[in-house]
């Protein structure tokens, strides 16, 4: 038995996405307009709201697609689902909220020693493990791979002074700061 989606449950579906694909349109249209003295070598102020509001507008491209895409399926197949995560719930940990909360914290303790970089690694290790990744070589290639980009983001693009860590760990910083051309 397949039941038919009317436009109005399509809509139902994409509403959200398209208002934040609107607003998002909207605020870029305004970033635009922002007024500033440019100076050589550095973007605008109006830049950083901008590529934020395109990632934005992406999103919300996306969310329309895949709703209408997802809104299109065999409903059956999703009431079925509905009725097997009634009967059967996902299992809730709150103690993982807690242990992520109590990772945050340590890794904001430890930044200053060991760096941003060794600690951002570690961190986005030990997140993924405690969200139940548990794919070793894989997590451990993405965290670095998030280490490494937003410490080119932060250092490079946006010219913030990360922590370098205390000797011998400072020597990672550096050597990461010279492979990126940072002074």
């Amino acid at each position: 038995m397949t039941t038919a989606i009317t436009p109005l449950g399509r809509l139902r579906a994409t509403l959200p996405y398209i208002v934040v694909l609107a607003a998002g349109l909207y605020l870029y249209y305004l970033a635009e307009s922002f007024e500033f003295e440019e100076s050589s070598g550095r973007i605008g102020p109006g830049a950083w709201p901008q590529i934020i509001l395109v990632l934005m507008i992406v999103t919300a491209l996306w969310g329309i697609v895949s709703s209408a895409r997802r809104a299109v399926a065999d409903v059956p197949e999703v009431v079925a689902e509905e009725d097997e995560a009634l009967i059967q719930p996902p299992e809730i940990y709150p103690w993982l909220v807690w242990l992520a909360v109590a990772t945050t914290l340590i890794y904001l303790f430890v930044l200053p020693i060991f760096g941003f970089f060794l600690t951002t690694a570690l961190y986005s290790f030990v997140l993924m493990y405690i969200g139940h990744y548990r794919k070793p070589v894989s997590a451990a290639v993405l965290s670095l791979a998030i280490a490494l980009s937003f410490m080119f983001i932060f250092m490079r693009v946006v010219y913030v002074a990360l922590p370098l860590g205390i000797a011998p760990f400072i020597d990672v910083s550096y050597a990461l700061m010279a492979a990126m051309g940072v002074r």
